[in-house]
């Protein structure tokens, strides 16, 4: 939308539609910014996006169209060290979950592999997402424990009382409110903390959220065994997130890199080298790449030295 012929809109476009494109278009020009940087953020594809700015997407475009702008709205919130909120299948997938254990009032579980973001994007979700309540927990974490942590957090309660007290305390704060536990690093609790939690849970009539590596599912998975009630409480239950996609990971590139463009061999080749770990990428071969960079040339030739220099990787070969 450079030039200075009018789009003629299709449709089915609305005069929202109408509207929000003319939005983007005009930060695109404001910023600077590639559709394609931008198509990358917002997950979808460069002729798509290019398309539905030019007035002739094939069908509505009002849902991608959410996607773009709040692509832009994370994208205005990153600071110049940091990675935009960027949505990718993971975080998505954790949004579904807490969605789905708050609306059924049941046990949702999301399991995932070390450093494909869950953590992030439960938090993320979290601060976004009124009365809705991380808790950590800890291989060391005994009930009593868990108990006085939610009366804290829950219901603001830090005095003196018996754990009875406080568990009272913690189930009149949650209950028949449309408030969400979420217990992260969860394969590390107890029998006798996941039963607490169940009770919560049936008491104040509330969702809770299991997350955890892909142990948790082997804790919590056979049948008629000692969790089988947490199990028989379970409405949501997706597959073991294992790792980010590539799309995942070139829109998390693309948001360290702003308006800069980055090629689909440079994506390719973070990509390889990260290995599917959003933490990889984000904590180790981005911030690594902005502090040798100095001016050079974003090139596989510059990722491959940045990678065996800072991070000590094998080089990828064969490619």
């Amino acid at each position: 939308m450079n030039d200075t012929t009018k789009p003629k809109w299709a449709s089915h476009y609305t005069a929202e539609d109408i509207t929000r494109i003319e939005r983007v278009a005009a930060w695109l020009e404001a910023k600077s910014y590639s559709q394609a940087a931008l198509a990358r953020l917002a997950r979808i594809s460069p002729s798509t996006l290019n398309q539905m700015l030019k007035g002739g997407y094939a069908t509505s475009p009002t849902k991608l169209l959410a996607n773009v702008e709040g692509a832009i709205i994370h994208s205005e919130e990153t600071t110049s060290n940091a990675v935009a909120v960027v949505e990718t299948s993971v975080y998505l997938l954790a949004v579904a979950c807490c969605r789905r254990a708050r609306a059924s009032r049941n046990f949702a579980v999301f399991s995932g592999f070390v450093g494909v973001g869950k953590t992030f994007a439960l938090k993320h979700y979290a601060t976004s997402t009124p009365n809705t309540y991380v808790i950590e927990a800890t291989p060391t974490m005994t009930p009593q424990s868990l108990i006085k942590l939610l009366a804290r957090v829950v219901a603001g309660f830090d005095g003196k009382g018996s754990i009875d007290t406080k568990f009272s305390a913690v189930v009149d704060a949650l209950r028949n409110t449309d408030s969400l536990l979420i217990i992260d690093e969860a394969e590390t609790l107890t029998p006798n903390q996941l039963h607490t939690l169940r009770r919560i849970r049936d008491l104040s009539n509330i969702g809770i959220v299991l997350a955890g590596t892909e142990h948790l599912s082997g804790l919590i998975k056979p049948q008629h065994g000692q969790f089988d009630q947490i199990r028989s409480r379970t409405g949501f239950w997706p597959e073991t997130v294992q790792q980010i996609t590539e799309d995942d990971a070139a829109a998390l590139t693309q948001s360290a890199f702003g308006k800069e463009e980055v090629s689909d061999e440079v994506l390719k080749r973070l990509y390889q080298y990260s290995k599917g770990s959003a933490r990889m990428l984000v904590e180790g071969l981005l911030p690594a790449i902005k502090d040798y960079r100095k001016g050079r040339e974003l090139d596989i030739k510059f990722i491959d030295a940045i990678a065996k220099q800072a991070l000590n990787l094998k080089p990828i070969v064969g490619v």
